[in-house]
């Protein structure tokens, strides 16, 4: 068995023992939607592009991709990005797995 698939295997065995979010040791981005008006991403590495139509996000498992109309960031902090504004769309990345 490889070496990343037997990690992974125990990664999950310890999330579902101790019930923890897997976001938490999965290094996987949190995103919580109000409507279309508010995003919140949490668990981010980093700004890539911001424009009041588009907003790209790096995170562990590669880029989100949002898209709309008076976009604009309200808070970016080391845990967490928030995008409001008119969002149109959503685009993520093919999660590893």
């Amino acid at each position: 068995m490889e070496k990343g698939k037997d990690r992974k295997n125990w990664l999950g065995r310890l999330i579902n023992f101790f019930e923890l979010p897997p976001d938490v040791l999965l290094d996987l981005p949190r995103l919580v939607m109000s409507g279309n008006e508010k995003l919140v991403i949490e668990n981010h590495r980093g700004l890539l592009e911001y424009t009041n139509e588009t907003v790209r996000v790096r995170t562990a498992g590669g880029e989100i991709f949002i898209t709309g109309e008076d976009l604009n960031l309200v808070s970016i902090e080391q845990e967490e990005v928030w995008v409001e504004g008119r969002i149109s769309r959503v685009e993520l990345p093919k999660w590893r797995g």
